[in-house]
């Protein structure tokens, strides 16, 4: 770490570093150990090509900012840089040549348009095939078979001929990229195990191409293989649905707009769920003591979900300005951040505070500024996310170290909150504002009185009993 005097002020600027002898500003970083093995040097070493201070802090703060999020991206399993769509790099090549989609077809567009990229394919698929076979290709509109040239390739030549129809194998990356998701891990997971359970069963084919025969077996054939439950199934498939009409429509594939995953059914949906264990009344009161003296945090978390049932990746993106300690009713606000994502435009809600989820506000609100991170350990600043996945798994451990290896997951809290406000005759109104099912349509929503009528049905379910103990 250097320190730079930039005009009045002192500013420390990390991995900044001048060679002996040079004059030139360099920047020099190790690489973590946890990915290493996708560089060919132990550390990156740039030159910065300035001697000017200020000049050389911006570009290492940009380069730092870059090698973080790449960083970041490796360790989550997801390659260095986000993969671009075969359908942009297509338009890309065509703007090379001057082109754009459906330029042959196109009779208001001059003559030679199309010219040169037409030579140059001819060119390269001449140098790949038999006299016979280009003909077939190039004259009789026959499929280019697939490996023998470049995705992107293809890709263009079908987009300037009006052609261009991918398979469902495509949609994947560029449904991706459409909703700016691509540093979202558990989103592009879903969206690729979706994409398997399509082409486990049936071919790999543009979307307008499947048939609702072919839908129906799709279903069966999950159905009787018993690997996955009905709902996520149906989850899976939903998710097929949304990526092939997006990217449908967002491409003008009109071909493809009317495929049969539009409408589907599912025989006997979530007849094969397994309902999900609460916590006893006994076990909640057990949790409510100290269970992890060493890291705060994980208390805190876990004693915030207990009392209030929020979802933990809510818990992990509160930021200190959430929390309303000097109210007459203390409560929190759980409303969207760039860090966190809500799972619906109802999750956005007022949840007052009682009992240890006010106790651990209190400790973790205590000397940090307003605009502090509450649960810092569990943000992913490069990837400006939460690390909700890595917080459940010190959440769960927690519990079945005090519970037993069989104890319910940390989401079971929110089970037992419902239950909880339900047996003390919460309205199901409320139970759903609450909880970030349904918000309320009261002109009190999140006024004074009405955080006041929650926070009594609250410190009513505190010792009520959960849904096993009335079993």
């Amino acid at each position: 770490m250097v320190l730079l005097a930039l005009g009045a002020f002192n500013v420390s600027v990390k991995y900044l570093w001048k060679p002996k002898g040079r004059r030139t500003w360099h920047y020099r970083r190790h690489v973590p150990s946890s990915v290493k093995a996708h560089y060919d040097q132990p550390h990156i070493l740039k030159s910065l090509q300035t001697e000017d201070d200020v000049e050389a802090a911006k570009l290492a703060t940009e380069l730092s900012r870059h090698y973080d999020e790449e960083f970041s991206r490796l360790k989550r399993g997801l390659p260095k840089t986000p993969a671009q769509p075969i359908y942009d790099l297509a338009l890309e090549k065509l703007n090379t040549f001057g082109l754009y989609r459906n330029a042959v077809n196109d009779q208001s567009a001059p003559a030679d348009t199309a010219t040169d990229f037409l030579d140059h394919m001819e060119d390269k698929l001449r140098a790949v095939v038999p006299k016979a076979q280009f003909e077939a290709i190039w004259y009789k509109g026959e499929a280019i078979p697939e490996a023998l040239m470049e995705a992107v390739d293809v890709a263009a030549l079908e987009l300037v001929q009006g052609r261009y129809r991918p398979r469902a194998s495509f949609y994947v990356e560029s449904y991706i990229s459409l909703r700016g998701r691509t540093e979202d891990k558990k989103f592009t997971d879903g969206a690729k195990r979706a994409m398997q359970c399509l082409l486990e069963f049936l071919p790999d084919k543009p979307p307008g191409d499947y048939t609702r025969a072919e839908v129906r077996r799709l279903i069966s054939c999950h159905i009787d293989k018993g690997a996955v439950k009905t709902a996520t199934l149906h989850r899976r498939i939903t998710i097929l649905r949304a990526m092939f009409n997006k990217v449908a429509k967002e491409h003008e594939l009109k071909a493809d707009i009317l495929h049969p995953f539009n409408d589907f059914t599912v025989p006997r949906l979530r007849e094969d769920a397994k309902e999900r264990q609460d916590f006893s009344t006994g076990e909640l009161a057990i949790l409510r003591q100290a269970i992890a003296r060493r890291k705060q945090q994980i208390q805190s978390l876990a004693h915030l979900m207990l009392e209030t049932g929020l979802r933990v990746n809510e818990c992990c993106g509160l930021k200190v300005d959430d929390v309303i300690l000097d109210a007459e009713t203390p409560y929190i606000i759980i409303q969207k951040n760039p860090f966190r994502r809500l799972k619906t435009s109802s999750s956005r809600r007022y949840i007052p505070l009682v009992g240890v989820a006010l106790a651990a506000m209190t400790l973790e609100c205590k000397g940090k500024g307003s605009n502090d991170w509450l649960f810092p350990s569990y943000i992913d600043e490069a990837a400006q996310t939460t690390k909700n996945t890595s917080a459940s798994a010190a959440i769960n451990k927690r519990i079945r170290a005090v519970l037993g290896k069989d104890a319910p997951t940390c989401h079971s809290f929110r089970h037992s909150f419902n239950s909880r406000l339900r047996n003390v005759e919460c309205p199901k109104d409320i139970r759903d504002e609450l909880g970030g099912w349904a918000s309320s349509v009261s002109d009190r929503y999140g006024s004074p009185a009405d955080i006041k009528i929650k926070q009594r049905y609250l410190l009513q379910s505190i010792d009520a009993p959960s849904g096993v103990d009335w079993v």
